[in-house]
């Protein structure tokens, strides 16, 4: 089993982009994207969008380079391939916490356990800004609290339970919480 990468031949935003996928599991995608420095919000279900400097890197990496057909036929032969219909929706901006030199508090905006987690975060409030997300994707709600800080950041200890947390660089982190859509 392995990480593939096809060719970067789809131009989105001046540039060529290529898709990430495991044939694994999704767990060993997200182990790699974040090896390779992307942000865990670049998720789109069952692959990565990656430019193609990032392409390059996933391959020095080890991903394996194949073509674009065959990357689809693997990711269907492991059962991971998603429809259009559960796929991820768009990422909304729900909430926005500035640069005040206090830790920003999200409030209800966010769930209680990404305010917990934002409270492991040390940080210079005074440059470091807190923004909030979410989007349905299927059976869940996911959420997500972005702190970027140009002096770095740092948590402290682990985050909430159910929390993803993913630094990149030591500038931004991603706070990520997934939660079942309750059906009344």
């Amino acid at each position: 089993m392995a990480v593939l990468v096809d060719e970067a031949v789809w131009p989105w935003r001046g540039a060529r982009w290529a898709h990430l996928v495991s044939d694994e599991s999704v767990g060993e995608l997200h182990a790699f994207a974040q090896r390779l420095g992307l942000r865990r919000m670049a998720f789109q279900g069952d692959h990565y969008d990656v430019p193609a400097d990032a392409r390059e890197r996933a391959l020095a990496l080890g991903a394996e380079a194949v073509r674009g057909r065959d990357l689809v036929r693997r990711l269907r032969a492991a059962g991971l391939r998603l429809g259009p219909a559960d796929r991820p929706g768009r990422w909304v901006e729900v909430w926005r916490g500035g640069a005040n030199g206090d830790r920003p508090e999200p409030g209800s905006a966010v769930p209680a356990a990404l305010a917990v987690a934002l409270a492991g975060v040390d940080a210079d409030w005074g440059t470091a800004e807190v923004v909030a997300y979410e989007r349905p994707f299927g059976t869940v709600d996911e959420a997500v609290l972005v702190v970027e800080a140009d002096a770095g950041l740092v948590a402290a200890g682990r985050p909430a339970d159910g929390v993803e947390a993913w630094c990149l660089a030591d500038r931004r982190m991603e706070l990520l919480l997934r939660t079942p859509v309750v059906v009344a």
